[in-house]
């Protein structure tokens, strides 16, 4: 486990983490980047708000890809079962 630097709205913070730092980084970035949107579209200043409505953002596209994961399991599953079917019926 090591600490690791890194910058969240311009404020460093030290992170003890079994994260490689180049993960940690591309989180920060990526947090980075939604705070930037959220700064642009928002009239709120407090830092706080705009941290909670950027983790309101990342967390809606989580759940956005989660569910387009499970559609794509579900059609990959049905397809296999669909071949499954039309393969043991030719034997």
């Amino acid at each position: 486990m090591g600490n690791i630097n890194i910058s969240i709205l311009g404020k460093e913070y030290t992170i003890k983490s079994d994260v490689e730092e180049k993960s940690l980084n591309q989180i920060a970035n990526h947090l980075n980047q939604k705070v930037e949107e959220i700064i642009k579209t928002t009239k709120t200043v407090a830092t706080h708000n705009i941290l909670i409505l950027a983790a309101m953002s990342i967390a809606n596209d989580y759940f956005q890809a989660k569910d387009l994961n499970e559609a794509l399991v579900n059609r990959v599953e049905s397809k296999c079962d669909y071949l499954v079917s039309r393969i043991n019926s030719q034997m």
